[in-house]
């Protein structure tokens, strides 16, 4: 621990300000108390009846909202930064998702530095001087319009003005990977940005973000309502609406058939104006499985998509799931194999081909199963059956190579190389390797 602390000061080091300046003191407490005042002056029957009332109201809340962070900003040099707000009463080196920062606190608020102690990159208020305050100051900047109209442009760049910090809050929440949070600063930005009072250009990105962001946060429901508002407004994302949309119908409404089935519409709509759009037709193409009904209508798609995209994985991916879900497990094959050769290290694709060769294998049996005994046939069947089910060894070890630590992957080739151990003495071999090494895995 000693040693980290010297490591994120001396990075701070080299920021120290190399002259003195005042920094800003917020003080929460005088900010609640004018809060309180002015609760009361709306309350009162004279002074509510005053636009100015409502208009200082409105000031304050932004105040109050924006004390602390007022001056941040991401990519801010950290030097000048503290040059404004001063020093941080403690500093330590934290990890949000995959990165490091040098988080230091203020209190009420933390600033995230870069692990070289150079720039800004986030912040987040933990200690709020009013929850409420952009709400309220929206609402007190509306109700002075309506005392006076002739405020209609002040109105208009203090609504403006609270959208920019709805914007900024939203971003300092994503920072934070917080991104529940980040939605719904963003779709209050949107929100503000069609109140006919603020005169401005909808805010299309915003709501776009909000349903994005929503999505991510596991708030499905509220990333369809965003999506549908930014669809109707025409902001598309270059097709990357739907693909975001008919994920959160399949995170919201995976086991109900008839929702599910409403994204048929809209995705066929999409694929109309996207048509080269890899991500819809994979969504399609999923769709097709979850609805239980045959893709083949995709086959076609999924061609002239390749034909016009032909190092795209992922189409051929989508291609090769088609032709396994309607049997013909030898195009699937060829299809994923397509796909390796352009994407050699995708595990999943090393995957797909070794269930599908036990899929072929499964079905194979079973045709043998439901031959009669004596058909001459019956043998050939259950060669191929043993046939199919030991060239999915070649793809599980590929896998297996990729990620050692996958407990399933060697469950699987433990189970199929039992399967074949009596076709030839190196599948006896290899079924006591991976049962071996499943049971220490385990």
């Amino acid at each position: 621990m000693k040693q980290t602390f010297l490591t994120i000061a001396a990075a701070l080091m080299l920021c120290v300000p190399m002259f003195a300046q005042e920094p800003v003191v917020v003080n929460p407490e005088a900010i609640q108390k004018k809060i309180a005042s002015s609760d009361a002056d709306i309350q009162d029957a004279k002074k509510s009846l005053k636009a100015s009332t409502w208009m200082k109201r409105g000031d304050l809340m932004v105040q109050a909202e924006t004390a602390y962070t007022n001056q941040i900003f991401e990519q801010a040099p950290i030097n000048l930064l503290m040059m404004k707000i001063g020093q941080p009463a403690t500093q330590e080196m934290v990890q949000i998702g995959n990165t490091s920062y040098i988080k230091l606190g203020y209190g009420a608020y933390d600033v995230y530095v870069d692990a070289a102690g150079q720039v800004v990159m986030g912040w987040d208020v933990t200690k709020p001087i009013y929850e409420p305050a952009l709400d309220e100051a929206v609402a007190a900047y509306l109700k002075s319009s309506e005392l006076n109209p002739k405020l209609a442009k002040k109105v208009s760049a203090n609504l403006q003005n609270v959208s920019n910090i709805l914007r900024k809050n939203a971003n300092g929440k994503f920072f934070m990977q917080d991104y529940g949070a980040a939605a719904k600063y963003y779709e209050k930005a949107y929100e503000v940005s069609i109140i006919p009072e603020a005169a401005m250009p909808t805010d299309s990105a915003s709501i776009f973000n909000a349903g994005y962001l929503a999505h991510f946060a596991g708030d499905y429901e509220g990333s369809i309502k965003n999506l549908k508002i930014a669809e109707e407004i025409g902001y598309y994302a270059e097709g990357s609406l739907y693909n975001v949309l008919y994920n959160s119908y399949r995170g919201a409404y995976l086991e109900d058939k008839e929702k599910m089935a409403e994204a048929k519409g809209f995705l066929e709509s999409a694929l109309l104006k996207f048509p080269s759009n890899s991500d819809l037709i994979s969504c399609m193409t999923d769709l097709y499985l979850v609805l239980g009904e045959s893709p083949e209508p995709m086959i076609d798609l999924l061609k002239n998509a390749i034909a016009a995209d032909p190092q795209n994985p992922q189409l051929m991916i989508g291609l090769g799931a088609v032709y396994a879900e309607l049997k013909m497990f030898d195009e699937a094959i060829a299809m994923f194999d397509e796909a390796l050769a352009v994407d050699p290290t995708n595990i999943n694709l090393y995957l797909n081909k070794a269930y599908t060769y036990t899929r072929k294998g499964d079905a194979l049996g079973k045709e043998a199963n439901d031959m009669s005994w004596n058909d001459e046939n019956r043998g050939s069947v259950l060669a191929a059956a043993m046939a199919a089910y030991a060239a999915s060894i070649e793809p599980f070890e590929k896998a297996h190579e990729l990620n050692p630590a996958d407990v399933n992957t060697v469950e699987f080739l433990k189970s199929i190389c039992f399967q074949v151990r009596n076709e030839k003495p190196e599948y006896m071999e290899k079924y006591e390797k991976y049962n071996a090494l499943f049971k220490s895995m385990r």
